[in-house]
C-alpha cells in the first residue's frame, strides 16, 4: 500500500478490487455504497433472458425520465452479457426490421466464472450489477443522495433450478438464499389450463400447437421449479418448513400480450402518476397492489398449487403482469440444424409493458433505500426532511 493505492507482489499498481475468498472481480462501487440484491428464477423457456434484458432497458430509461435518478452499470464489462441482450432485442445489429432472438442462457458460458476455492474448482454465477444514483435535478437531491446503492442481478440458466442441479462443485444458486428480493418469472403461454382459458383467438405462436415451430417448453411444471427453489432457500438458510421466508417474492408473469384477455384492470392507471408540484413521478404502488389482487384471483382459479406455494413460502408475495417485448414472436425461416421454425422479434415491433415494475416494486416490498423512487409516504418524508434543511 503506497499513498493510498494498492499495489501486488509485484509492485503493480492494483486499479481493480477482487475477492480473496474466490478471487473473481467485485465492482468498486461496491465497497462504497449499500447493496440490494435480486435473484432471477424460473423453469426453462418462461422468458428470463427476454425479461431480464426487457427489465434492464426500460430502468435504464424510467429511472431517468420519471425519477430523476441514474441506472447504470457498475462495470460494462462484467454486464457484456446483458448489453447484448439489450442490443440484440431494441436495436439490432443494423436493421430494426431484421428478425432478431436471444440465445438460450446455457448451463455454461460468460454468466458462470470458474474458480478455485480450497482447492476445488467451482463454478459461480456471474452477477450484474447497477448503480442507482440520484441526479442533482432531483427536488430531494440533498436528502436522498445518500441512499445510492449499488444492485446486484442474478440471472442462471433455468436448468440450475431444477431438482438436483446445486452441487458442491457448482454452487450456482446458493445467491437465492442472500437475496433481498426474489423473483420468480411464470409463463402462461406454456401452461394449458391459461391457453385453455381464453376463450378469442390469439395470433402467438407461443399459444398455439404449431407443427415444425420450435416453441419451447419446460420440461417440468412451472410449479414444481418454484417449490424447489423454496426448499434450496429454506435449506440453505436454515429456515424450517413452517416459516416463511421473509424476502419479498414477485410472481412475474410474462408474455401479458398474449393472455391479456383473462383480466380486466379496471380503471387502469399507470404505475407512476404525476404530481402539479414535482418534476418527478410518484411510483404508484396502490395500483399495482390492485392489479396484483386481480392476478391472484385468476390464479387461485387456473393454478391454485401456484398461489398456496408462493403465499406459503413468502410472508410478502405480489404478483406482476409483464411482456418483455409487447408483441407476439413470427415465425422464422427453417434453421438448417435442427430443421424446424425459430421464434424471432423484429425491434422495431418491441414495446415493453411493466417490464421495469418488479423492480421498482421489490424496492417498496424490501423498504430498503425505497426514498430512491418515492411513494406517496415517502415523497412526503422526503419533503418534510428537505424543508428541515432548508431551515437549518
Amino acid at each position: 500500500m503506497k499513498h493510498g493505492a494498492a499495489y501486488d507482489s509485484d509492485g503493480v499498481l492494483c486499479h481493480r478490487y477482487a475477492c480473496p475468498n474466490c478471487h473473481l472481480e467485485i465492482p468498486r462501487q461496491m465497497f462504497h455504497l449499500p447493496d440490494y440484491f435480486v435473484s432471477i428464477a424460473g423453469a426453462p423457456a418462461s422468458g428470463k433472458s427476454y425479461f431480464l434484458a426487457s427489465m434492464i432497458w426500460q430502468l435504464r430509461k424510467t429511472m431517468a425520465q420519471k425519477f430523476c435518478l441514474d441506472f447504470n452499470d457498475c462495470d460494462p464489462a462484467l454486464n457484456r452479457r446483458i448489453r447484448e441482450y439489450e442490443s440484440a432485442q431494441f436495436m439490432g445489429s443494423d436493421d430494426p426490421d431484421k428478425p432478431v432472438t436471444i440465445e438460450k442462457t446455457d448451463i455454461q458460458g460468460d454468466i458462470y466464472n470458474q474458480t478455485v476455492i480450497n482447492n476445488v474448482s467451482t463454478t459461480l454465477a456471474q452477477p450484474f450489477s447497477y448503480s442507482i444514483m440520484p441526479v442533482p435535478s432531483h427536488p430531494y437531491y440533498q436528502t436522498i443522495k445518500n441512499a445510492a446503492q449499488v444492485c446486484c442481478m442474478y440471472d442462471n440458466a433455468s436448468e440450475s433450478f431444477l431438482p438436483g442441479a446445486d452441487l458442491t462443485s457448482q454452487p450456482v444458486t446458493r445467491h437465492l438464499a442472500s437475496s433481498d428480493a426474489i423473483f420468480f418469472v411464470f409463463d402462461p403461454t406454456q401452461d394449458v389450463r391459461f391457453r385453455g382459458a381464453c376463450k378469442k383467438p390469439v395470433n402467438d405462436p407461443q399459444m398455439m400447437q404449431t407443427e415444425g415451430v420450435d416453441v419451447r417448453k419446460s420440461s417440468i411444471a412451472q410449479e414444481t421449479v418454484l417449490t424447489n427453489v423454496v426448499t434450496h432457500i429454506k435449506k440453505l438458510t436454515h429456515t424450517s418448513a413452517q416459516n416463511r421466508l421473509k424476502m419479498p417474492l414477485i410472481i412475474v408473469l410474462t408474455k401479458y400480450d398474449a393472455w391479456q384477455q383473462l383480466v380486466d384492470f379496471k380503471n387502469s392507471e399507470k404505475p407512476w402518476v404525476k404530481t402539479s408540484n414535482l418534476p418527478v413521478r410518484i411510483y404508484n404502488d396502490v395500483e399495482v397492489q390492485k392489479r396484483s389482487d386481480v392476478l391472484r384471483t385468476l390464479l387461485l382459479d387456473l393454478i391454485p398449487g401456484l398461489v398456496s406455494t408462493a403465499e406459503v413460502a413468502s410472508e410478502n408475495v405480489a404478483y406482476i403482469a409483464v411482456s418483455a417485448t409487447g408483441c407476439a414472436p413470427e415465425v422464422g425461416p427453417v434453421d438448417p440444424i435442427s430443421g424446424k421454425c425459430p421464434l424471432v422479434y423484429r425491434p422495431r415491433n418491441i414495446k415493453p409493458i411493466w417490464a421495469e415494475v418488479p423492480f421498482l416494486h421489490s424496492l417498496m416490498m424490501t423498504g430498503r433505500n425505497c426514498t430512491l423512487v418515492l411513494s406517496d409516504v415517502t415523497a412526503r418524508a422526503a419533503a418534510k426532511a428537505a424543508a428541515k434543511n432548508v431551515s437549518h
